[in-house]
């Protein structure tokens, strides 16, 4: 069962090789048990058996197993296999999300507002949780991949070997064994692993890990006809007292009573004509993808130890040539698409996902354009799973496009803390909730609204309107309030005597149109009108002076995304650029301009990508605006001038640049819930003036700071230090997004 789990991500590894030139009832089975990573002890072992060329006449599998077993069936040899082994990317298998620059910028954005990658499904108005943590959306089109050339094959007896697949009804607790259908389904149930992969749905029944049932199928292979049976046992040993220290472990220890011992039921049907192949595996653990060449090595060594006894089972080179043969799957050529249908039970129309298709009918499939096709549809994120099947009907060669909505809703409520903290007394802590109804209009309408409480107050709701079939173009109307504090201190007022602080509170309204130009690239054009006032908050040198205001105007704003990570860059750019023209005759009270922007890129080398190097650079200015804290921009806190308390400097005028290194600590986790490591460094430079003609570069502050951090699931983590070149310095805790600020609006 826990072999699911790993075989999940292994399913992309599979591995595996020889078959029968035998008959069934003279040949021998091979018998397969689940064990995650330490699976790939499978491809050693078959491996082994190639190079004594022992042919093999049917296979039993269960989760890694039948991964592997699957694809040994369908004419894999140990190289093929071994090939797949090594340059698997394990991590894709655990997850449903593509790489995050495929996203729409829609979904990017959603990144930005609040840190955490948690969210609650809420569906008709109640808390929903889904079957699985992973949905299975990847691990499907990965095998799909791997099987293509026996996608035509139905009957598993009919494969180049035959096979069977042991996944679990989780409705009984019985074995159900797959001998027939879509081999890509039966790879899928049989390493669905509760809890991390959802169950299938098959059969009229509902599928988990079929290790719960039965880890080793020995009964399963002893059915097939064969006379003698070669079984791989990879099971994970029970822990020993010392090992179980915490909740994790014991939840572990209980998965392997339940393999274990319908394990043991299985091994007791052995008789002396068969032989059992037991690797050492002392120390590799289900997710020890990362060691697939000892593991690999354990297997064939262990497979290798008893050659003797092997070697009853082996052909002469004449009659393995004509095995080798007999295992070569002839796969027919792509059919010639006649229909289109699609089945989507979503609120979206079925329009959405024909345009995106660029098959056409009369033309041969494409499958590779196809899953890409796929991909794009998924990342729209309102389908649980999409898949495709071809099928012949009375009206020719129909490619049937399934989409299936998310059982447990599309809705979405988010919980999020940012704050930054120099644990000196200077801070800015805030706490809010996002609620995101998607699919409210055919086209893919959908409103967000957000809440927020602590040092920035905000409430604000927006509506984005698609308005046509590929979202290219939108309207997204806004409503927002927000209230924040600005200080009277840097360029604007002597620092050694501070004046104050003002709060400025906004009430805005806006009305943007827009156009998705590409995935990365959205551009907006748009009118607002906001009304607002600055008070006094605190008074050290004398009194505030306090007004109303009120703003209106055009709006421009253009948005790049492609990093690979908001929060830990490692490729890619980032571009945020705002423009506004206020003028009287729509509503401000004077003419004049605003504008902002960002800028982000990254880097990375060395192994595996650990070494990155981060460019970032902020400007803001308010031209020809009246000196009042509402067209102030703001600097001060970590990577915002480190070592400068949070916000502490203002002006109408701002430039920032900063460079930092970054060292990933950690090692990539093969689960979808993987906490990274951080270490890392900035050089920073930026400075406010009052006036346009006072900016100049050569009066940048100079700063830096040194860090740990972590990319939780509750956002990312900072401790950092900073210190600026006149020895202001600071010990900081942050968590978010580190250059949230209270002028820069960059989320949806």
């Amino acid at each position: 069962m826990r072999s699911a789990q790993i075989a999940l991500t292994f399913l992309c590894l599979s591995l595996t090789s020889p078959s029968s030139a035998l008959t069934q009832e003279e040949g021998v089975g091979l018998v397969l048990a689940g064990g995650g990573a330490r699976g790939i002890a499978h491809v050693g072992a078959i491996t082994a058996l190639e190079e004594m060329q022992v042919p093999v006449s049917a296979i039993a599998g269960t989760s890694m197993g039948a991964l592997v077993g699957g694809l040994y069936a369908i004419g894999l040899n140990s190289e093929e296999l071994r090939e797949v082994v090594e340059n698997m990317a394990w991590d894709e298998a655990f997850e449903d999300s593509l790489e995050r620059d495929s996203l729409p910028q829609r979904r990017k954005s959603d990144d930005y507002d609040y840190p955490s990658s948690v969210s609650l499904a809420v569906n008709n108005g109640t808390l929903s949780i889904p079957l699985g943590f992973v949905q299975g959306q990847q691990v499907r089109q990965i095998i799909k991949q791997l099987t293509i050339d026996a996608d035509h094959i139905n009957d598993f007896s009919a494969l180049p070997t035959p096979f069977r697949a042991v996944a679990t009804d989780i409705e009984t607790g019985n074995a159900y064994i797959f001998s027939e259908g879509d081999i890509v389904t039966a790879m899928r149930a049989s390493m669905s692993l509760p809890g991390l992969l959802a169950p299938v749905e098959h059969d009229g029944r509902l599928l988990v890990d079929g290790g719960l049932a039965m880890n080793i199928p020995v009964s399963v292979g002893r059915s097939m006809g064969t006379d003698r049976l070669i079984v791989i046992d990879i099971g994970t040993p029970l822990r020993e007292r010392e090992n179980i220290n915490n909740l994790l472990d014991v939840a572990d220890q209980m998965l392997n009573f339940l393999t274990r011992k319908n394990s043991l039921e299985q091994l007791e049907q052995l008789t002396e004509k068969d032989i059992l192949i037991n690797p050492d595996l002392q120390g590799i653990g289900m997710l020890d993808f990362e060691d697939t060449q000892e593991i690999y090595r354990r297997g064939y060594e262990a497979t290798m130890a008893l050659a003797e006894e092997l070697q009853g089972l082996a052909l002469n080179d004449g009659d393995w040539a004509t095995y080798l043969a007999s295992r070569e799957l002839v796969s027919p050529e792509n059919p010639v698409i006649d229909h289109i249908a699609i089945f989507n039970n979503s609120a979206l129309r079925d329009d959405i996902i024909r345009v995106r298709l660029s098959q056409q009918v009369g033309k041969p499939l494409d499958r590779e354009q196809l899953s890409t096709d796929m991909a794009e549809i998924y990342a729209l994120d309102q389908w649980e799973i999409i898949d495709y099947d071809v099928v012949e009907e009375e009206r020719g060669t129909v490619l049937q496009i399934r989409a299936s909505a998310k059982t447990w809703g599309g809705d979405d409520l988010k919980f999020g803390l940012n704050f930054v903290t120099d644990l000196d007394g200077g801070s800015d802590i805030n706490l809010g909730v996002s609620y995101l109804w998607k699919g409210l209009t055919d086209l893919g309408g959908e409103l967000y609204a957000r809440t927020q409480l602590g040092d920035t107050i905000m409430f604000s709701a927006e509506f984005y309107q698609p308005l046509d079939l590929r979202s290219k173009f939108f309207v997204v109307p806004y409503v927002g309030y927000r209230d924040y504090d600005v200080t009277t201190l840097g360029p604007e007022y002597d620092v050694t005597d501070p004046t104050g602080i003002w709060r400025v509170r906004r009430l805005s309204t806006q009305f943007d149109t827009g156009w998705n130009a590409f995935n990365n690239t959205q551009l907006r054009l748009g009118v607002f009108r906001n009304k607002g006032e600055y008070r006094s908050d605190a008074e050290f040198g004398g009194a505030l002076p306090e007004a109303r205001f009120d703003e209106g105007g055009a709006m421009f704003s253009a948005r790049y995304d492609t990093l690979d990570n908001a929060f830990f860059p490692t490729s890619g750019a980032f571009f945020y650029g705002e423009y506004q023209l206020l003028r009287s005759a729509m509503g401000a009270d004077e003419d004049y301009e605003r504008w902002q922007a960002i800028a982000q890129g990254a880097f990375s080398f060395g192994d595996d990508d650990r070494n990155t190097v981060i460019v970032t650079g902020r400007t803001g200015q308010s031209v020809n605006a009246s000196n009042a804290p509402q067209n102030y921009f703001q600097l001060g806190g970590l990577f915002n001038l480190s070592g400068v308390s949070q916000n502490y400097l203002s002006a109408r005028q701002m430039a920032f640049a900063m460079v930092q290194y970054q060292h990933r600590l950690s090692d990539t986790s093969v689960l979808p819930f993987d906490m990274p490591a951080y270490v890392g460094a900035s050089l920073e430079g930026g400075e406010l003036w009052s006036d346009r003609s006072d900016v100049n570069s050569g009066d940048f502050i100079n700063a830096g700071s040194v860090y740990l951090a972590v990319d939780s699931p509750i956002g990312a983590i900072y401790l950092a230090y900073g210190r600026t070149e006149d020895s202001q310095d600071a010990l900081y805790l942050a968590l978010g997004w580190p250059f949230l600020n209270n002028q820069l609006r960059i989320g949806r």
